[in-house]
């Protein structure tokens, strides 16, 4: 038996991407710091899958988080066979009013907590076959965004990151995708304080129809997953256009009221 982690799986993307996985029949170990969030989906999957689900609540800001993780599943003999690095935060505003504290929670909420996983964990995928790592980056991260600045960057990180592993796991048959969301119906706007979001509803994507694409790309091992039609073409442009107009467009429509 093996099992797929999935980190920041209360909710949103990842709670969606847990549900299609489990269709897939895979057993999930469900990380995140919300208790009864994660023993509400445990309990669902369980009652509509015929699949085993481990819950472990996590604060993944805490130091040390990633090695107890690792040796949680270590432990107890859940050998992980996929690993999605879901969990991430976003913060929205001028770069000079926010908190440097909450800025740096974000970097390493979206970067660190990442590699760490990544690092621990690539000796247990490298035991089973047909062993997947997801890292979950963001449309942002193909180009500037003013007010989200940080964000955007720490996406472009992941993006880059995944791109470079990928190659350097390919002798191991360790698959490596990096997936781009768009806008998607979840709480990570509300969550990142930004409220300006009217001119974006007609493109917000549900859950489900990222993770369904998510999955399925996956163990496609395809390299660059972006769901959604319109968030491709933006991607599209985003490479061709010059910088400088990409972050004033995007700036345009983040800038604070």
């Amino acid at each position: 038996m093996n099992y797929t982690l999935i980190t920041g799986a209360s909710s949103g993307i990842g709670a969606a991407i847990a549900r299609r996985c489990a269709r897939e029949g895979f057993n999930l170990i469900l990380v995140a710091r919300t208790t009864h969030l994660l023993e509400a989906l445990a309990k669902e999957i369980e009652e509509n899958h015929k699949v085993v689900v481990q819950v472990i609540t996590a604060d993944l800001l805490s130091p040390n988080a990633a090695y107890h993780l690792y040796t949680t599943c270590q432990k107890n003999k859940w050998p992980v066979r996929i690993l999605i690095n879901n969990a991430g935060l976003g913060l929205w505003g001028n770069f000079q009013d926010l908190s440097l504290e909450h800025m740096v929670e974000m970097m390493q909420l979206n970067q660190q907590l990442l590699v760490e996983l990544t690092h621990f964990f690539i000796p247990m995928l490298r035991e089973v076959p047909y062993a997947h790592i997801l890292n979950v980056s963001s449309t942002a991260s193909f180009q500037p965004v003013p007010y989200f600045s940080v964000y955007a960057a720490s996406k472009s990180f992941v993006l880059s990151f995944s791109r470079g592993l990928r190659k350097e796991l390919e002798p191991y048959k360790i698959n490596v995708s990096c997936l781009c969301p768009g806008p998607t119906e979840s709480e990570f706007f509300s969550k990142s304080g930004f409220k300006k979001i009217d001119w974006a509803k007609g493109a917000f994507m549900k859950t489900g129809e990222v993770a369904d694409i998510a999955i399925n790309s996956l163990l496609e091992k395809k390299a660059i997953i972006i769901p959604g039609f319109s968030n491709s073409i933006g991607a599209f442009f985003s490479k061709h256009l010059p910088s400088g107009l990409m972050a004033a467009l995007t700036g345009k429509y983040f800038q604070p009221k």
